[in-house]
């Protein structure tokens, strides 16, 4: 376990040690595409190239429904591209009903924010100061911040350490959590435990059992699930939600993407009563001061609430994991995140080089992939990362796996087996 002391530059020290391996995806020309068309799952490049893309996490491709392209044009045009003021002042008509919406969705008091990293940097704060009435803290907060959280939450250790102690350990290891929780105890504090729930760059993560340390230790659960988000659940509430007993969700604290397979825009907090959320609304600063909503974002977000809310969802879910299946059946144990709930599938390589070289080779096949280094894996544990939709064809995920295959053999690269592999 580690526990940073917090004068730390965290981001220097992220930054030096991440820099070299991420100029070579910049120089491979693997990050910064430059995208000028795009027909479904084919994107076309400025250079002409037209590459299938296995990049965007819009799992369940509604980002190209008609209707919440129809709901976007129609708020803009009622309401403009935005209203340019805090919506503690003034709530659109969208607003309103898009909030009702989640409450339905996230079966609790939802809020929405402009990105799930902007609900993180107002909402953290403010459970670190014991004021949400359904979150009362001891003498203050004992943060346990899982290893590989998302890097928005990452980024904010130095604001958590000005509320409470901080430590650093790997939330999928339940002794570990558990240590993590007793040390808080022991200082008097209250342990609140982030992490993600479907790891970006990783796997599951035991939710209910961190619930049942939070119950234990009388802490709570912060899980960012915004890649569980509309793939689970019959209104698509999320893999945290589902995943989480019942009498134990008031330990929960959800976190959802309604940017990923949702297909809009925006990021949503949802907590236990309507004080909680109405207290967040008053006093999170980027839910105060964060600019407005886009009214695109909007009218696409509750375009898509209402379709979560409708039967057609489950048949949306019903293709992604068919296609997750054949993924799983054509690559076999090549996969990290094999025949796991997860839209997630990684190609497993190793060394930095040899993922790069991979990636090339996919590229020349007319794939794009994720090229993931450090500092979003481990040293020596490079994957390349694939999000399976339920808009990929058979055809699409047939030609991935020839792909893939051709390409270790062509290359001469021996997978890799990360040390942490799930």
């Amino acid at each position: 376990m580690n526990t940073p002391h917090p004068t730390v530059n965290w981001v220097k020290n992220r930054v030096r040690q991440a820099r070299d391996d991420q100029q070579q995806l910049f120089d491979a020309g693997l990050n910064g595409l430059k995208l000028v068309k795009r027909e479904g799952k084919v994107i076309e490049l400025g250079n002409g190239e037209r590459l299938t893309e296995f990049l965007s996490c819009s799992y369940l491709g509604l980002e190209s429904d008609p209707r919440l392209i129809q709901g976007a044009v129609q708020a803009v045009e009622s309401f403009g591209v935005q209203f340019a003021a805090a919506r503690t002042r003034a709530l659109l008509p969208p607003m309103r009903e898009l909030d009702e919406q989640l409450n339905r969705i996230f079966q609790g008091h939802t809020v929405t924010f402009n990105s799930v990293g902007s609900a993180h940097l107002g909402c953290l704060p403010l459970l670190g100061s014991g004021e949400l009435p359904s979150y009362p803290l001891r003498r203050g907060p004992g943060w346990i911040v899982d290893r590989a959280a998302h890097a928005s939450m990452q980024v904010l250790q130095g604001i958590l350490w000005q509320f409470g102690p901080v430590q650093r350990c790997d939330c999928s290891d339940l002794q570990q959590v558990e240590d993590a929780c007793s040390t808080a105890v022991a200082a008097g504090n209250t342990p609140i435990i982030l992490t993600d729930s479907i790891g970006s760059m990783r796997g599951l993560y035991p939710v209910n059992r961190l619930l049942q340390l939070a119950e234990r230790f009388e802490g709570y659960l912060y899980a960012d699930d915004a890649h569980g988000t509309s793939i689970h659940g019959a209104a698509g509430g999320g893999y945290a939600l589902v995943s989480a007993n019942e009498p134990l969700r008031a330990r929960l604290i959800l976190l959802s993407s309604l940017s990923k397979a949702f297909g809009a825009t925006g990021g949503a907090i949802t907590v236990l009563t309507a004080a909680d959320a109405e207290m967040i609304r008053r006093h999170a600063s980027t839910y105060t001061f964060g600019g407005p909503l886009s009214m695109g974002g909007v009218g696409a977000a509750v375009a898509s609430a209402r379709i979560h809310l409708s039967a057609q969802l489950g048949r949306l879910q019903a293709s992604l994991w068919r296609n997750v299946a054949v993924i799983d059946d054509l690559l076999g144990p090549v996969l990290g995140n094999h025949q796991i709930a997860s839209p997630i599938r990684f190609v497993r390589v190793g060394a930095e080089r040899d993922a790069i070289n991979l990636a090339l080779h996919l590229r020349r096949q007319a794939i794009a992939v994720t090229t993931a280094l450090f500092p979003v894996v481990a040293k020596g544990e490079a994957i390349l990362r694939l999000a399976i939709s339920a808009n990929h064809s058979h055809v699409h995920l047939e030609h991935l796996a020839s792909a893939v295959n051709d390409g270790f053999a062509e290359l001469g690269i021996r997978q890799g087996e990360p040390r942490h592999a799930r």
